[in-house]
């Protein structure tokens, strides 16, 4: 008994001497985000064999999100720097979060770690009555449906890590529309037989007639050409590795599997395929598997380099 109780400590010791806690001040972002964000962190000054793991942690512990590190350049930040785009779901609690970053490299483990505060944020509420037609369609149990969505989650788990299209501010994808439908909606569906089942709405609803031209918001790469069930004539665009815009119910889709697409690139038309109850663009953003709003970055870059760089500044500042 006493051998084994010295070789526990003996492990204990040795892994603690891996995972050393370095000073918060070695990982940075912004203080707080909300529901719906990408939050950035950054790692700078590192060396070029890093391997970085950011993740968000609740109180008790639990991963929230996490992201592969991203390397990348500024003139004006000297060395290897590395950030993280961390998606906030719509349905993550206000409160205090910590967020931690693992590198690894041949000197071992290092672990980095601050806190990072997650603000309220109200969305709305909205029942939608479906008919028959949309009621078979929701309830549709079908192995094709479950192929489709393990499909997709697939994809959506996937990293091409050559795709690095760019940094910038989105377009948005339709010109003149009325948006019906916004990001995080509580959905409450209401089948013809009176049942009701419950859903997040995970992008925006931008309602236009049909044959409305669907543009490219931002270059990339066509990772899914799709006609499906729930979400009809169905194209999915890789932008970073691991980040993805989503667009369903197409009328007409006018790339293929593979193709690379320029910013204002003519993508398809507005339809109502798949589960509607009119024709729109159903708009959604994936940042690492979780959806953020897509409204958010129709005004700011992807990357936000001024960010960055404030984040930076003001770190050295009070360092």
């Amino acid at each position: 008994m006493k051998k084994r109780i010295i070789l526990r400590i003996l492990i204990l010791f040795f892994i603690c001497s891996l995972s050393i806690n370095l000073n918060a001040e070695s990982l940075l972002s912004t203080p707080h985000a909300f529901p719906g964000d990408i939050l950035t962190a950054v790692v700078y000054q590192g060396s070029d064999e890093d391997e970085i793991l950011f993740m968000l942690k609740d109180e008790k512990g639990v991963v929230r999100s996490n992201a592969p590190g991203l390397h990348f350049e500024m003139e004006e930040v000297p060395g290897n720097s590395y950030i993280g785009l961390l998606g906030l779901n719509s349905d993550l609690k206000a409160g205090n979060y910590k967020l931690r970053a693992e590198i690894r490299n041949s000197g071992g483990l290092s672990v980095y770690e601050r806190p990072v505060l997650i603000r309220s944020r109200d969305f709305k509420t909205e029942d939608i009555p479906l008919n028959q037609e949309m009621t078979s369609l929701r309830t549709d149990d079908s192995e094709e449906r479950r192929d489709q969505a393990r499909r997709l989650w697939a994809l959506l788990n996937r990293r091409s890590e050559a795709a690095v299209h760019s940094k910038g501010v989105f377009l948005s994808p339709v010109k003149e529309f009325i948006m019906t439908s916004w990001y995080g909606d509580r959905r409450t569906y209401v089948y013809t037989g009176g049942e009701k089942a419950s859903s997040l709405h995970n992008g925006i609803d931008m309602a236009a007639d049909t044959g409305t031209e669907i543009l490219t918001p931002l270059e990339g790469t066509v990772v899914m050409v799709e006609d499906r069930i729930i979400t009809g004539n169905t194209v999915v665009l890789e932008h970073l590795p691991g980040v993805y815009s989503l667009y369903y119910h197409m009328d007409s889709v006018n790339v293929k599997l593979g193709d690379m697409v320029s910013q204002g690139d003519f993508l398809g038309t507005v339809g109502s395929t798949g589960l509607v109850t009119g024709p729109h663009l159903h708009w959604e953003f994936r940042v690492n598997t979780i959806p953020v709003d897509p409204e958010r970055y129709l005004s700011r870059p992807l990357i936000d380099k001024d960010e960055i760089l404030t984040i930076i500044n003001d770190t050295k500042e009070r360092s």
